[in-house]
C-alpha cells in the first residue's frame, strides 16, 4: 500500500470512524420495530469529510433483555443486529461541501417473551406474548444519496443530509419489519481536535402510511375476541420520531474514551388504519396496546482503538427514562476500514 494509500486510511479512521444507520431494535410501535435505532450513531464524526474513497463498515448491536414500558408493559425483548455498511467519499465538492453516500443492508434476530413474572394471555402468536417468538428478518435497506460535508475551520464541521428507507426486507406472515417507507433528514455536527472528538447527529424519521402486510396489529386483528379490528393495520401511520446522538471522546494516541448519550422522541401520534381512532384502539385492544408516544433517554460510555487498517469503537448504553417503548441496556461493536481510495485525492477535503 503506498503512502498515500495509508494516509488516507489514517484519515478515514480519524474524520469518518463510521456513518452507518442502524435499525430496527427498541423503537417498537404497536404493530412493528420502528425504523432507526436509537444510539446508533454514537461517536461517529459524520459531519467530517474523509478522503476520497470507498469504505466498508460493520456495526453490531445487542440488547439482551429490552424491558417494555407503558403500552409495550409486559413484555421484552432480545435483539442481536448486523448492519454491513458501504459508503463513498466522492472528492466532488457542492456549493463547497464534500458529497458522500451511503447504502446500508440490515439483518437482526428478535426474540419476544412476557416480562418475569408477568401474567399474560394470548397463544404465542402475537401481543399480548404468552410465549417466546423468534423473528429472523432482513432489515429494509438504508439509501443516503446525499450528505453534504462542510468544514467551518477552526475543527469544527457540519453536515446536512437525507436517508431513504425502502421497505425491501422480509414480509412473513406477522413480521415486525416495517412495510412502509421513510424519509429521514439528518444533521451532523463535529469538533475534533488533537485531544478531543465532540459530535452530535439528529435524525428525523417522516414515515408512510403501512399497507397493512406488518405487524402484530394484523395478527391481533384476526384472533378472538378482536375481529372487528380487521384492517387496522392497513393504512397504519406509525408518528414521526426524532433522534440525536451525542459523545465527548478524549484522545491519546491510538485510543479514545469518554461518555455517551442517546436521545428519542416521538413527535407526533400515531395515526390507525381501518377508520379506527387511538380511543377506539386503547378501548378495544389488550392493556398495554395503543397508540403511546415512544421516548427514551440512555446513558454510557465508549473506549476505541485504531488499529492502523481497522478502527473499532465499543460502547454501551443504559436507560435512564423510558416511555412506551423499550429500555435497557444496548451494547454496540464498531468495524470501519478503507476498501478503495483513488491513488491521488480529487483536491484537498480539508484545509488548515
Amino acid at each position: 500500500m503506498t503512502r498515500l494509500r495509508h494516509a488516507t486510511l489514517y484519515g478515514a479512521v480519524l474524520g469518518l470512524a463510521l456513518m452507518i444507520g442502524a435499525d430496527r431494535a427498541f423503537a417498537l410501535e404497536p404493530g412493528d420495530f420502528g425504523q432507526t435505532l436509537s444510539g446508533a450513531y454514537i461517536g461517529a464524526p459524520i459531519a467530517a469529510p474523509a478522503p476520497p474513497g470507498l469504505y466498508a463498515a460493520l456495526e453490531m448491536f445487542d440488547g439482551p433483555s429490552g424491558k417494555g414500558f407503558g403500552q409495550d408493559l409486559g413484555t421484552t425483548v432480545s435483539v442481536p443486529l448486523w448492519i454491513p455498511t458501504f459508503f463513498w467519499s466522492s472528492g466532488y465538492h457542492i456549493l463547497g461541501a464534500n458529497l458522500a453516500m451511503e447504502l446500508e443492508v440490515p439483518f437482526y434476530q428478535t426474540a419476544a417473551y412476557p416480562s418475569s413474572g408477568a401474567t399474560l394471555g394470548g397463544n404465542g402468536s402475537g401481543p399480548p406474548f404468552g410465549a417466546t417468538i423468534w423473528f429472523d428478518t432482513i432489515a429494509n435497506t438504508r439509501i443516503t444519496p446525499f450528505l453534504l460535508e462542510w468544514s467551518l475551520g477552526n475543527g469544527w464541521f457540519a453536515a446536512p443530509g437525507l436517508t431513504l428507507i425502502v421497505p425491501d426486507g422480509s414480509r412473513y406472515n406477522g413480521t415486525l419489519n416495517p412495510d412502509y417507507f421513510t424519509a429521514e433528514p439528518r444533521f451532523s455536527v463535529a469538533y475534533l481536535s488533537k485531544d478531543w472528538h465532540l459530535t452530535a447527529n439528529f435524525l428525523y424519521d417522516i414515515n408512510t402510511r403501512s399497507a397493512g402486510h406488518t405487524g402484530t396489529y394484523q395478527i391481533v386483528a384476526n384472533l378472538p375476541p378482536f375481529p372487528p379490528l380487521a384492517g387496522i393495520g392497513n393504512g397504519y401511520t406509525s408518528g414521526q420520531e426524532a433522534f440525536l446522538d451525542v459523545a465527548a471522546t478524549y484522545q491519546w494516541g491510538k485510543w479514545e474514551i469518554g461518555p455517551v448519550a442517546a436521545f428519542k422522541w416521538q413527535t407526533t401520534s400515531d395515526t390507525p388504519g381501518g377508520g379506527f381512532s387511538c380511543a377506539a384502539l386503547a378501548l378495544a385492544l389488550p392493556a398495554g396496546l395503543g397508540c403511546g408516544r415512544a421516548a427514551n433517554t440512555s446513558v454510557g460510555g465508549l473506549i476505541g482503538y485504531n488499529f492502523g487498517l481497522v478502527d473499532v469503537q465499543v460502547y454501551a448504553t443504559d436507560s435512564v427514562y423510558t416511555k412506551d417503548d423499550y429500555g435497557g441496556w444496548g451494547i454496540f461493536g464498531r468495524f470501519t476500514f478503507l476498501l478503495w481510495a483513488p491513488e491521488a485525492p480529487t483536491k484537498p477535503m480539508m484545509s488548515k
